[in-house]
């Protein structure tokens, strides 16, 4: 069983695009990300909340880890749209969503 596996690669291009990055936020984002939740959480306003830290990881996943993107798909733009308008469209739907009443 060991040696099998030894035999199974992980090292796929996601998981090693996953795995072998470091990420830094910069302490004033996340200063501002942490103020904004608590305000949301202590006002019970929790949709509006995950809304925020959706928009917050949406944004240091594309911004701080734009150089890696660009790297993996070159120089073509397609990627960056499908990311953006993926983005975009989850948003819609976030909003749409907390628009409704429970």
């Amino acid at each position: 069983m060991e040696n099998e596996l030894d035999a199974i690669d992980f090292r796929d291009p996601l998981t090693a695009f996953l795995s072998d990055k470091t990420m830094s936020v910069p302490m004033g984002q996340a200063m501002i990300f942490v103020v904004l939740i608590c305000i949301c959480m202590l006002l019970g306003r929790f949709r509006l909340g995950l809304l925020v830290s959706y928009m917050f990881v949406y944004y240091w996943g594309f911004i701080l880890n734009r150089s890696y993107f660009v790297d993996i798909l070159g120089n073509t733009t397609f990627g960056m749209y499908v990311y953006t308008l993926s983005g975009f469209l989850m948003l819609i739907l976030a909003i749409i969503g907390l628009a409704k009443k429970t």
